[in-house]
Order: structure tokens, then sequence, then C-alpha cells
């Protein structure tokens, strides 16, 4: 079930293009690099001047001047880095369509940013246009330290530098009403069961005290073909990963006697009235609303910031309110918390590969973003421009910062510290700290995705979206009641015959046995 980000519907572009865009390439970039079999760089002559890069990549809504002339920030990281940056920056809705028609034309950019590894990205590689990085990658130390969280594979190969963050920055973060717990004489659920009791207590215990039954046990939402808040839910009954093994075959989680269990947990929980009875048409930010706005709904699955947004809106009228976070709950299969991992990234492309200068260059880039002192660049830019020191700290010229903006020019960033994830500063240091200690707890129970959740299919490509909406839409109608937990079998049934599922199920052993994973 895709819960990550990146869910937008990309416009179409004909497999035409796509088969033009990779004849054009492997015409425009000619034969085989000067790579060794191993990857690593062959000796070159030191360039005489800056090492000249062509770099393609999204960043948000807001893109600053991309000219050294009138961007202290680019100037500075050019000369320090020996190069000169030609780049093509913008916001995603535009930048897609932009790479693909600027590949298509023959204009190849030594390395560009793609959100997936799709039919796009796969032919390139198929094609040899795009290399892998694992041993460029462990040749440079902090690209290196983060090297377990570029799950963006091909045949068991990085082909992809992730923008990585803190796994712990996830949406399974446990949340509970402190208040309504000590209102009602209530402990933090340990269990399943714990959870079931406390969240009944919490919609029919009147918990606010004001005489009315007005309450929500547990807030989830569905919008857009996804679940909002439900994967810590998930968690207990062995639900993580999208595809398990079953002998020699990996089937869909949803066809497992563990995913049965869960919906019969979930159908009880709402048929009991546990559930926010209007969760199939509230959405994400509706039904975060219902917490930290309203303060309706007692526990929330969800990310840890959602603590500070607590403070900012409903603790303001009610000072007494308190949303703090609790352990993941045991259950039949275990706990944990699904790590946040971003997949897609900055690919390369055998153009800069076979130029050892130009993958020098590309590399120490990167590889600079992943340090301390790119962390010190991106958050304050260049001293005596961006920022002064003043006492042992550092002053920050906010106009030529929003100006600049450093961090535009850099595509890596080291793993954030775990007790700062979500931490905002302009909230109370209560609230600071409930995140913080939110973020240790986490930590211990961080599962990351496997990475055959993203394994490249075919058929997945064929119907994905489409496949998941009939899952999704079938998984509320049983939660609801108006499908029986009995009839789930039919259900999967219905979804080998409708999306090919053996076929797709084939591809995913396949990929299995290849390490050919995203």
């Amino acid at each position: 079930m895709a819960k990550l980000r990146w869910k937008r519907t990309e416009k179409r572009i004909g497999a035409a293009m796509l088969t033009v865009a990779l004849l054009t390439v492997a015409a425009g970039c000619g034969g085989g690099g000067a790579t060794t079999s191993d990857g690593k760089d062959s000796q070159a002559a030191a360039p005489s001047g800056p090492v000249k890069l062509k770099l393609a990549y999204d960043n948000g809504n807001t893109i600053p001047s991309t000219s050294p002339d009138s961007n202290e920030a680019l100037k500075y990281l050019q000369t320090k880095l020996g190069v000169q940056f030609e780049l093509n920056i913008n916001s995603w809705e535009i930048y897609k369509e932009k790479i693909r028609v600027q590949i298509a034309s023959g204009d190849v950019p030594d390395a560009f940013a793609w959100r997936t590894m799709d039919d796009f990205i796969v032919g390139m590689i198929k094609a040899g246009e795009i290399v892998p990085l694992d041993d460029y990658i462990d040749k440079y130390p902090n690209l290196k330290k983060q090297k377990d969280l570029y799950i963006t594979k091909y045949q068991n190969k990085i082909y992809a530098i992730t923008n990585v963050r803190n796994p712990v920055a996830s949406g399974d973060m446990p949340m509970i009403r402190k208040d309504w717990l000590d209102s009602l004489g209530l402990q933090p659920p340990k269990t399943t069961e714990e959870l079931y009791n406390v969240a009944k207590a919490f919609a029919t215990g009147d918990p606010d005290k004001n005489g009315k039954k007005d309450t929500i046990g547990i807030q989830i939402g569905y919008a857009n073909n996804a679940f909002i808040g439900v994967s810590g839910l998930q968690q207990p009954f062995g639900i993580q990963d999208k595809w398990v093994k079953q002998g020699d075959k990996y089937v869909p989680n949803f066809a497992t006697p563990q995913f049965k269990e869960w919906l019969e947990w979930m159908q009880k929980a709402f048929k009991d009235g546990l559930i926010d009875p209007d969760f199939a048409v509230t959405d994400g930010r509706t039904a975060e609303s219902k917490v930290v706005n309203k303060g309706q709904s007692g526990i929330l699955f969800q990310y840890a910031s959602r603590m500070n947004d607590f403070e900012d809106n409903y603790k303001k009228s009610n000072p007494n309110g308190k949303l703090v976070p609790f352990e993941p709950v045991k259950g039949p299969y275990g706990r944990g918390a699904t790590g946040r991992v971003n997949y897609g990234g900055l690919f390369i492309t055998k153009k800069a590969a076979k130029d050892p200068a130009k993958m020098q260059k590309l590399m120490e880039w990167l590889d600079f973003g992943a340090s301390p002192e790119g962390e010190q660049f991106n958050l304050y830019g260049v001293e005596g421009v961006h920022y002064t020191k003043k006492d042992g700290n550092n002053e920050v010229n906010a106009e030529a910062t929003k100006r600049d903006m450093p961090g535009a020019f850099l595509w890596t960033l080291p793993v954030g510290k775990t007790e700062e994830v979500f931490v905002g500063k302009k909230n109370s240091a209560e609230a600071q700290k409930l995140v913080s200690d939110g973020n240790l707890m986490l930590e211990k129970f961080l599962k990351l995705p496997a990475p055959l959740d993203f394994a490249f299919s075919p058929t997945r490509s064929k119907y994905n979206a489409e496949a998941d909406a009939f899952i999704n839409g079938s998984i509320v109608k049983v939660i609801m009641g108006s499908l029986s937990v009995n009839d789930w079998d039919g259900i999967v049934k219905q979804w080998y015959d409708r999306f090919e599922g053996s076929k797709w199920m084939d591809e995913i052993a396949q990929a299995a046995g290849s390490g050919d994973t995203k």
C-alpha cells in the first residue's frame, strides 16, 4: 500500500517518445566510457580549469538565480569544488516533462533526478545510458555512511543517490491524548488488546467530560486511493513489506492470513465505534485537524510533528490538552514502525561516467552535500554574505539567504540527528522534548522498507494505480462491514484475475532471485 510521497499522476508522454529518447541518447553518447570493469575511475590528466557539469533536478516551487554573477552561494560552491554548473532546476510539475523532452532531443545531462524506477529509467539502464554507482559511493566517506538508505536498485546495483532523511521521520509515530488517559484513569496501551480497550473508552467514556458523546477513539482517513494513519495499526499484525515470501513464491501482503486477521480487528473496532465513522471520506488534512485543531480524536499514528501542530492549535484554547507519544503496541506478530526512506534520486549518465574528471567532480559535489560542512552551507550559506559569527552563534542575513537559497545547489545532506527530527524550535520546551523523546523511543522499533517493495515490474507499471484503488477500496468496504472478512479471498482472486496477478508475482520472484530491486 503506497504511502510514500510523490503520488501525483504524470501527464502522458507516449511510448514513441521514450523510444526516440533512448535511441537519441545512445547515438549522442557514443561508445564505451573510460571506467574500469569495477566502476572505478581510470587515470586522467588534471583539468586545466573548472570542470563543466550539466545537472537537472527538481527543487520545490521557488527557484533562485542560477547565475554565479548574481548568486553568491552558487559562486562560492563552484569555486570551492572547481566546477562550472549548467543547471536545469524546476518545480517537479514542470521538471518531469522538461527533462524527458531534453533527453529525447539528445541534450543529455551528466546527472538528472527522477523519482521512481519506471519504464523510462529501466529503459535507459538497459540501453547502458545510466551507470551503477556502488563502487563510486564506496570511495566517498560521507556517501558511504548513507549507502544502506539508497534503495533505488536494479539487478542488485544502486543506480541513484537519494536525498536521504533520518528514517525516524516516520508516519507511524503512535500518539495519544494523555489528558484523556488521566481523565479515565488509564495507561498508554502496550498491546493490540489494550489499544482496543483504550480506544473504546475514549469513544464511549466521555474523556473530555463535556457530557456529550462526541469523541473518537482512533483517527484514520482515506483519500486518493491511500490510507492515512493505518500503517502503525498494521505492524502488530506483521504487515509491512508489500511482498511476502511463501515457499518459493512472493505474494502480495493482502493475500496473507495475517492481513485477514488485521481486517477482522479493524472491522470489529469500526463496528464498536472506536474508529472515526467518517474515515472513508476524510482526507489527510481533515483527519489531522480532528486531532490537532478540534481535539476530537484520542489516538493517531502519524508524523511526530503533529505534536507541534497540536500545541500550535488546540492547546492554545485548551491548555490542559496534551498529545504525547507512546511505544508501538505489540500484536500477534510483533510490533514496529516503518522507517521513512526516500526512493528515486539522482541518476548519473554514461556521458559523465566516461569522463573521469566529470565523474570525480560529480561525486565530490554529492559527498560535500552529505558532509557536516555541506550541512552548514545548506543551513547558513556563505560566511560574510549570508551569515556572520557573533559570540559563538551564526547571525543570519535573512534577505540574502532567501535570495540565494544555498540549499538549492545541493542534492545530498547528512542524515539528521534523531533527537532533532521534527523538533520545532518555535514551540515550547515541553513540546520539543515530547517530539525528541518520541523520536528516540521510536528509533528502537524502526524497520526499513524492503527494497523489493519497489522492485521494477512491467505489470506493476501497467496496473499499479488501478490495482491499488481496487484493493484499498475493498479494504474500506470490509472495515465498514459492507463486505465480510470471509469475502476477502474472493477479492484477492479478483485482483489476480483483473491485474495479471500471476504474471506480476513471477516478475517479483524474478526480481528477488536476481536481486533486481528498486
